[in-house]
C-alpha cells in the first residue's frame, strides 16, 4: 500500500540556503539492511560548507521528504580540531516535511573555509513504491535514492509476546508491550506488572514523568487499530513501575499493545536502561543502550581581522575639509594580492578578515591636496605593527583576533610665499630742473636769469663748457709728455 505525503516540501529560510551539497545527500538503513520498511529508522548524511565571513548565529539547512515525517530531534556538529567544541547546533522539526536547521556557533567566528558533514536518524513513516524521495535544497528538489528501491510495508506483527524499546526524537525512551491475543485466549484478563530496572553497575536511572499509559489493539494486518478504554491501573508515585489490567474476553484474532515513556538520567552514548514486565506470569525483558542519533564534523582555518582608524593632527588639521577621504593600499600573499580601502578622519573601517599568519603590508596613497597645507610622513601604529620605509607598515594576522591599526597624518600650515627680489638700480629722472641763475656766457653781455633762457639751452651750454675744459686739460698734459 502506498501513502501520499502530507504535503509538498517547501524551502525554509536560511542565511546560507546553498550550504548543503545536494549531491552529497544519502539515505541508508541504521541496521545495515538492504531495504527499508515502514517505521524503520534510516540515516541521512550530507556535506556542507559556508562562505568566509560566516559568524555564529547564522543558519543553513534543508528540508526532508514527507515520507520521513515525525522526525523532531536535535543534534550537534563537533569540531574536528577540538571535539569538545561545537561548530553547529541542528534541529529536525516534526513537520509533515521535516525541516533541518543548523545554527552556527561562535566557534566559526574569524575562520575561513568552514565546512563539514552532518548525519541524523529519522523514521521512514510512509510507504512508497518510488525508488527516490525528494529533499529540498536551496528551493530546488533533489531526488535521493532509498535502499531497496522504496519504503515497503511494515514487518508482520509478531506471534509471540514481546517488549520493544527505542529512543524518541525528544530525548525520551519509548517502551511497548506487544501481546498477541492468541497467546492469552484462555485467560479471563491480561494482568501486567511492569517495573523499571533500578540504577546499578550496569544500568542507568530512568523514570516515568507523565503518568500516561496508551492501550490499543489491532488486527493481524495492523490495519484496524482500536483503543482499549476499559483497562484499569496506573503508575506508582515514583514513576518506576505500574500495574495494568485489560479485562477479557481477550480476542485471539487481535494483538494488544501497551505503550509508555521514561526519561533517562543521561543521554551519554552507551548508557543502558532496563525494563521487566510480568504478563500473566510470563516475563518480558528489554534493555536499551543509548546511542547518538545525530552528529557530524566541522572544520575551518583560523583567521583574524584588522581595522584601520584615521587620525588627523598638526597645525593645519583645521584647514583640511572634514569630508576628505584617505586611501590605503594593503597587500598580502605570494603572488601579492592588492586591495584598497578608504577612510575619513575620526572614522574606522569595517573588519577585514584574512587567514591567520597572513603578513599584510600597508601603504597610504597620496593624501588629498589642500591649499596652504603640507602633509608629513604617515605613521601606522597598533599592536604588532612595525613601520617600514617611506611611512609604510607591516603586521601579521592573528587567529581569532582583531588588530586595531591607527593611521596618523600630520597636516602643517605651509609658510607664506615671498616673491624674489632684484638689486637696486638708478633710474634717471624724467625731467631735470635747471638752476635758478646762470653765469655770464660772453664779454659785453649782461647777466641773464635762468628764467629767461630755455632749460635745454642752459644745460647744453654747460655741458659744452665742461667738455671744453676737459679737452684743454687733456691737451696740455699731452704737450708736457712730448717735451719731456
Amino acid at each position: 500500500m502506498t501513502f501520499v505525503g502530507a504535503g509538498a516540501a517547501t524551502a525554509a529560510e536560511y542565511d546560507y540556503p546553498a550550504a548543503i551539497d545536494a549531491a552529497s545527500i544519502t539515505v541508508t538503513t541504521t541496521n545495515g539492511g538492504s531495504s527499508v520498511t515502514q517505521y524503520q529508522q534510516i540515516r541521512v548524511d550530507a556535506e556542507w560548507a559556508v562562505p568566509d565571513g560566516a559568524v555564529g548565529g547564522q543558519t543553513f539547512g534543508f528540508t526532508l521528504p514527507s515520507q520521513f515525517g515525525r522526525a523532531g530531534m536535535t543534534f550537534s556538529v563537533p569540531s574536528v580540531e577540538d571535539p569538545s567544541q561545537t561548530v553547529a547546533e541542528c534541529t529536525v522539526s516534526a513537520d509533515a516535511a521535516p525541516v533541518v536547521t543548523c545554527t552556527l556557533t561562535d566557534f566559526v567566528d574569524g575562520r575561513t573555509g568552514v565546512n563539514g558533514s552532518l548525519w541524523f536518524a529519522a523514521s521512514a513513516d510512509e510507504q512508497t513504491t518510488e525508488s527516490t524521495v525528494e529533499f529540498v535544497v536551496d528551493g530546488k528538489i533533489t531526488p535521493v535514492e532509498v535502499p531497496g528501491g522504496g519504503i515497503g510495508p511494515a514487518s508482520p506483527l509478531p506471534t509471540e509476546p514481546q517488549k520493544w524499546s527505542w529512543q524518541t526524537a525528544d530525548g525520551r525512551i519509548a517502551w511497548q508491550l506487544v501481546l498477541p491475543g492468541a497467546q492469552f485466549q484462555n485467560v479471563d484478563s491480561l494482568v501486567i506488572h511492569d517495573m523499571l530496572t533500578t540504577a546499578g553497575d550496569q544500568f542507568a536511572e530512568h523514570h516515568n514523568e507523565d503518568g500516561a499509559l496508551v492501550v490499543w489493539s489491532t488486527d493481524g494486518l495492523d490495519q484496524d487499530a482500536k483503543d482499549v478504554s476499559n483497562w484499569t491501573g496506573g503508575w506508582n508515585a515514583e514513576g518506576t513501575g505500574f500495574d495494568l489490567v485489560i479485562p477479557g474476553p481477550i480476542d485471539p484474532t487481535r494483538t494488544y499493545f501497551v505503550k509508555y515513556f521514561t526519561v533517562p538520567s543521561s543521554q551519554a552514548a552507551g548508557a543502558t536502561y532496563g525494563n521487566v514486565a510480568d504478563v500473566n506470569g510470563l516475563t518480558l525483558r528489554n534493555d536499551l543502550a543509548w546511542r547518538v542519533t545525530g552528529g557530524g564534523a566541522g572544520d575551518g582555518s583560523a583567521s583574524g581581522d584588522f581595522t584601520l582608524t584615521k587620525v588627523l593632527e598638526g597645525s593645519g588639521s583645521s584647514e583640511v575639509p572634514a569630508d576628505a577621504v584617505y586611501t590605503v593600499r594593503y597587500s598580502y600573499g605570494e603572488p601579492a594580492v592588492e586591495r584598497t580601502l578608504t577612510v575619513a578622519a575620526g572614522e574606522a573601517t569595517s573588519r577585514i578578515s584574512l587567514p591567520a599568519g597572513t603578513v599584510v603590508t600597508l601603504v597610504e596613497l597620496t593624501p588629498p591636496a589642500v591649499e596652504g597645507v603640507e602633509w608629513g610622513t604617515p605613521v601606522f601604529s597598533g599592536s604588532g605593527v612595525s613601520g617600514r620605509a617611506e611611512g609604510s607598515a607591516q603586521f601579521t594576522i592573528g587567529g581569532g583576533a582583531t588588530i586595531a591599526i591607527t593611521l596618523t597624518n600630520t597636516a602643517t600650515v605651509a609658510p607664506p610665499v615671498v616673491p624674489p627680489t632684484t638689486p637696486d638700480t638708478v633710474t634717471p629722472p624724467d625731467a631735470v630742473t635747471p638752476p635758478n641763475e646762470l653765469p655770464l656766457t660772453g664779454q659785453g653781455s649782461l647777466a641773464t636769469t635762468g628764467g629767461d633762457v630755455p632749460a635745454g639751452y642752459l644745460w647744453g651750454g654747460g655741458a659744452a663748457l665742461l667738455l671744453g675744459i676737459a679737452l684743454t686739460v687733456f691737451a696740455g698734459a699731452r704737450a708736457r709728455r712730448r717735451q719731456e
